[in-house]
């Protein structure tokens, strides 16, 4: 096993977890799995709110936080291991995960650097080049 293939299998964990759902779920379809129902809800132009697990308050910070989670998750489970992160950039991004709320510079600085190292994450497009 190397790193690259435990950053997939913590992705789908982490995706477990905002979801509420199993890794393989027969509302998913014929041989499809989390990862993969995820990115047909973003190739379908669904909003991403619908796949977050329902149990969860509807609190809007919450929300916003999980959505920058499960931008991290999919990140992890890049179809090519070498477009997925290191396991110390997963840690800083998921430290990073909260909503735009006044911040102090350093901590912009840091964002800013990692937004610039994985910027498909912290994009406008919150997956852009993960399909």
């Amino acid at each position: 096993m190397d790193e690259k293939i435990d950053i997939y299998s913590y992705g789908v964990v982490l995706l477990e977890l905002l979801t509420g759902r199993r890794p393989l779920e027969p509302e998913f379809g014929e041989s499809v799995d989390i990862v993969e129902w995820v990115r047909r809800k973003i190739r379908d132009n669904i909003s991403l709110e619908e796949a977050l697990d329902p149990n969860v308050g509807n609190c809007r910070y919450v929300q916003e936080e999980m959505l920058l989670v499960l931008q991290i998750a999919l990140l992890c489970t890049t179809k090519l291991p070498k477009d997925r992160p290191s396991m110390r950039d997963v840690i800083s991004m998921l430290g990073e995960a909260k909503p735009r709320r006044k911040s102090n510079s350093n901590e912009e600085n840091t964002s800013r650097s990692l937004a610039e190292k994985h910027s498909s994450v912290f994009s406008t497009s919150p997956v852009n080049g993960l399909l």
